[in-house]
């Protein structure tokens, strides 16, 4: 019982010795006294241009290149065929999983056209 009172008496003692103290390690004011700055006018927000749809042409030479550098399409004869509304990739690939890798990468640069899957892939033995 008197270590219970003692403890209250130090609780008290402690919390009523801290009032009107500031904090040991306090923030300082963002900016002095008085001296606000005037909040300053940002530019009216701006929609971004519409983005430049790609000609037929350009698109097949991207999705071309992207077969071309990508390793895992290397031993294959994987090709697109673009025009205004499909992506048509053809060719021959030994596994499915290269056969997903172009299909990506077609869709991933056809834009608002329909991607076609005519890729065949070989039987393993």
């Amino acid at each position: 019982m008197k270590r219970a009172l003692c403890g209250l008496f130090l609780f008290c003692g402690f919390a009523f010795g801290q009032l009107g103290q500031s904090p040991p390690q306090s923030t300082p004011p963002t900016f002095p006294e008085g001296n606000h700055s005037p909040r300053q006018q940002l530019p009216p927000d701006q929609e971004a241009p519409p983005p430049q749809a790609m000609s037929s042409e350009q698109t097949q030479l991207q999705i071309e290149h992207s077969f071309h550098d990508e390793p895992a399409l290397a031993n294959t004869n994987v090709r697109a065929q673009v025009d205004d509304s499909s992506v048509i990739v053809t060719g021959t690939v030994d596994t499915e999983g290269q056969r997903e890798l172009a299909m990506r990468i077609a869709k991933a640069n056809a834009g608002d056209r329909n991607v076609v899957d005519k890729i065949k892939v070989k039987r393993q033995a």
